[in-house]
């Protein structure tokens, strides 16, 4: 029979695991049923040391050592399988020691920049990183020490990626980012959106809040799923089968929808230039916060947290549509159907339910087209993306919640570990040669045609089917992999009892430009007295050799050009 999965969703972390994995378990205790799966949509911070805590991007005076390291050195487990993907506050140097995707602890997965996982029957994709069009085309440029704007640049999600995952051809049940898809508030209860956040109003009316990369992924894979974070507020939205959310394809994302001819190979904007571009809003008010003077990590941070009271623009808009989140979608084989069941709602931060009602779906994938050379789509006919966003791991904010998922009888019977997704490594061995090096505009090879109306860059079905073979000849010859548990600590750790609050001294006082208050300083973000206690011993490398990424590589007969630089 199926199989029911409980499914776990994080907004943004901020190195609070305690917290989180604290609400779980509360949450497992007062209904008798057990989290399967938890997924964190970003912002994770897995900080082992003071050189990742100094390549964090974020302001220095937000730096704490946090409570990860626990984790790392397997002081503290997490009592849940957990993954996530990375979000704009991360420690650039680690997430690169595992590009395309590890375990940064036991029982914790990070994604990579791009991947596929499996799990209990689910198939799950996820990207890493937030979209800033400066940085979008180039390739990964960033080198030790990571100073100045390449701590920022290494969280912007790039082209390449999105290359990546448009060569999907088989239906995905979730999708994971942090930066939500450009215009999915317009497909929700946008009013309220802006209600609550006032400051979004120009980027909406505009049509450049979120990404415009996601867009592009969630016009083509239309997962059951898809979750985000990053913008600090709980909100749903139903994106149906028969809507488009992003038509301009491939080059109609800035900076391809510009003349790319004349860009040198050194070219782009340097830290001074980058430096506070990401904002546009500004809010009318005594307490006058220009967002657009702050860097994009500030800019985040240093959101207002008063009502703003002001006149409302009249907005261009479809009217909005329910606030809807099944808690039960079934992703089970069977014909489309109108009936709905009336199932347990999604659990919020303080654990209350609702009710929801939810409309069956179809995996009635769509025929590949009729071309010499077939180009086949993952959607799904007949299915609705659901989209679920998530606040920051804070008191009285809406971050966590929990669904249901049935899964196929033929999923039923593996065990509930992650598994390696045989298409995605067959896409990583058909994309891995193309991987950009520089700051040089990322151009998809001639072998990948412009397809569909979108004029995607895409390769044929027939040479995925080439290395598809090859990788279930050699990886997946026995049926299944699962990702072996091959964890193992690479980097130091402070000394066992070092305070979450300990910033090594890295943590200046910037004032309170912004309103933007340090972590640890009263009514600021955080909770601890800040401790500038130094580290001792020698000062860790940015970059350690991770044996997972080598093994990795490995198996799927690939390099990792991105390690052999960096070490």
């Amino acid at each position: 029979m199926p199989r029911t999965l409980n499914i776990a969703i994080e907004g943004c972390c901020h190195g609070m695991l305690d917290n989180i994995y604290s609400q779980l378990l509360t949450r497992q205790k007062q209904t008798n049923k057990k989290i399967d799966l938890l997924i964190i949509c970003g912002d994770f911070q897995a900080i082992r040391n003071v050189t990742d805590l100094s390549c964090m991007s974020c302001p220095d005076k937000y730096k704490q050592i946090g409570g990860f390291y626990r984790y790392y050195t397997g002081e503290r487990v997490a009592p849940v399988p957990t993954i996530f993907v990375g979000g704009n506050h991360e420690a650039g140097n680690h997430s690169r020691e595992l590009y395309y995707g590890g375990w940064v602890a036991p029982n914790i997965y990070f994604m990579g920049n791009s991947g596929v996982l499996k799990f209990g029957g689910l198939r799950i994709g996820g990207i890493s990183g937030i979209f800033k069009d400066f940085d979008y085309a180039k390739g990964y440029y960033e080198r030790p020490p990571f100073r100045g704007h390449s701590r920022s640049s290494m969280h912007h999600a790039r082209s390449y990626e999105a290359f990546k995952m448009l060569q999907i051809r088989q239906p995905l049940d979730i999708v994971v980012s942090h930066d939500w898809p450009q215009n999915i508030e317009r497909y929700g209860d946008t009013d309220g959106l802006l209600k609550k956040k006032p400051f979004f109003e120009k980027e909406v009316e505009r049509g450049e809040l979120g990404s415009p990369l996601n867009a592009l992924l969630l016009e083509r894979l239309r997962p059951a799923w898809w979750f985000s974070a990053h913008l600090h507020v709980r909100f749903t939205a139903s994106f149906g089968p028969q809507e488009s959310i992003f038509t301009q394809g491939w080059k109609g994302i800035p900076p391809y929808e510009q003349d790319l001819s004349n860009v040198s190979a050194s070219g782009g904007l340097d830290a001074n230039q980058t430096d506070g571009m990401s904002g546009t809003a500004q809010i009318g008010n005594v307490d006058e916060i220009v967002m657009s003077s702050l860097s994009d990590e500030e800019a985040d941070l240093a959101e207002p947290e008063l009502e703003i009271k002001r006149p409302r623009m009249e907005l261009n808009l479809p009217p909005p549509k329910h606030d809807i989140l099944p808690a039960l979608i079934d992703i089970t084989d069977q014909e489309p159907t109108s009936e709905t069941s009336e199932c347990t709602g999604a659990v919020t931060s303080d654990l209350k339910q609702e009710e929801h009602s939810v409309q069956t779906d179809s995996t009635n994938i769509e025929p590949a087209t009729t071309n010499p050379a077939s180009y086949s789509t993952p959607r799904v006919s007949g299915r609705a993306t659901n989209f679920l966003a998530l606040d920051k791991c804070l008191p009285k904010r809406q971050f966590l919640e929990v669904i249901e998922i049935k899964v196929p009888d033929s999923a039923a019977d593996g065990e509930l570990k992650l598994e390696y997704d045989p298409e995605w490594l067959a896409i990583l061995r058909l994309c891995n040669p193309y991987l950009p090096l520089d700051e040089s505009p990322f151009v998809p090879p001639a072998q990948a045609q412009a397809c569909e109306a979108n004029q995607l860059p895409l390769f044929s079905d027939e040479q995925l089917d080439r290395e598809l073979e090859w990788v279930t000849k050699n990886v997946f010859r026995n049926g299944r992999v699962y990702v072996p548990s091959n964890f193992v600590p690479v980097a130091p750790v402070p000394p066992p009892g070092t305070p979450d609050s300990v910033s090594f001294g890295l943590a200046r006082n910037d004032g309170n430009r912004g309103r933007g208050r340090g972590r640890g300083q009263r009514g600021g973000y955080g909770h601890n007295q800040r401790n500038d206690a130094p580290w001792t011993g020698p000062r860790p490398y940015f970059i350690n050799a991770n044996p997972q990424t080598d093994d990795f590589c490995k198996m799927v007969g690939i390099i990792d050009p991105l390690t052999q630089l960096l070490r």
